[in-house]
């Protein structure tokens, strides 16, 4: 990659939602629960957006058939208090967004719009990372997944209950974009292949002039701990045999490829991490 980076980059909060530490870590423990952020991250390389995952959207934030999904993973921890910012504005529910489209409200806060994007990219298709895909195909913008991503959510093997909202990934206009695995985007920008939490999970890479190669995990790691502690995620979506080692490869990739490149190395749903390293104004460069 060298010679060839972004330009900046800035990094959105679309919202969060609270889930057991279990589907975050493996051998987590089911009753703790935790507030996890809803993260896009935005890119320049070259003349070309990129946007990478696009969250929960509205109409899943105002559904009760997730919100009783989510509430049927409450295995008894009534502890709803969080202690860091931004403070869910109704901490009773399991998930909160940005007021209108969380897609677009995240965008305007950098001063861009949904058109705007040249292209965007899921990291899998649950529920909490596809939510903005209406949006972008409403404008027009296409929108590229793993082609074994696509096929396992368009399977009917998997539902709301399981995490996954056919609307998201449903909507006849969206221009889709299928890789097969590690694929550069623009400059800079390069998708990797992390199957394991869903058959076909990418993780982002960025190089930047200035602050050097970011490592964007998604679900691949949800939180420091994963890191931290060498623990992969806490759920294989498809639960095939062999899944759980997939994740273990994507995990060490992550970490090797981190260590090999002195990577800044982000993971997928943790509010302390995210806060850490928000971007500052104009974006990292």
């Amino acid at each position: 990659m060298s010679g060839h980076r972004a330009d900046r980059m800035y990094l959105l909060q679309y919202g969060a939602e609270r889930v057991s530490a279990a589907l975050s870590l493996r051998g987590g423990p089911v009753e703790r629960h935790y507030w996890e952020s809803f993260v896009g991250v935005l890119v320049r390389g070259g003349d070309e957006w990129i946007l990478f995952d696009t969250e929960m959207a509205r109409a899943a934030l105002d559904s009760p058939a997730v919100q009783a999904a989510y509430a049927a993973g409450d295995n008894g921890d009534d502890d709803f208090r969080w202690h860091l910012t931004p403070t869910p504005p109704a901490d009773r529910r399991w998930t909160w967004g940005l007021a209108g489209d969380p897609l677009a409200a995240a965008l305007a806060t950098v001063g861009l719009t949904p058109e705007q994007i040249s292209r965007a990219v899921v990291s899998h298709l649950h529920v909490d990372h596809a939510g903005g895909i209406p949006t972008l195909a409403a404008h027009g913008v296409p929108v590229a997944a793993h082609r074994d991503e696509l096929a396992f959510a368009r399977s009917g093997a998997v539902g709301v209950t399981a995490g996954f909202h056919p609307p998201d990934w449903s909507h006849p206009g969206t221009r889709w974009e299928l890789l097969d695995g590690d694929t550069d985007l623009a400059p800079g920008v390069r998708v990797l292949s992390t199957p394991g939490h869903t058959p076909g999970h990418l993780s982002l890479r960025v190089d930047l002039p200035e602050t050097g190669t970011w490592l964007f995990a998604a679900d691949a790691a949800d939180l420091g701990q994963n890191f931290l502690d060498r623990t992969p995620c806490g759920s294989c979506a498809a639960a095939r045999p062999g899944d759980e080692e997939l994740a273990d490869r994507s995990l060490d990739r992550l970490l090797r490829e981190a260590a090999d490149s002195d990577a800044r190395i982000v993971p997928g749903h943790d509010q302390l991490v995210l806060n850490a390293v928000r971007h500052p104004p104009g974006g990292h460069r």
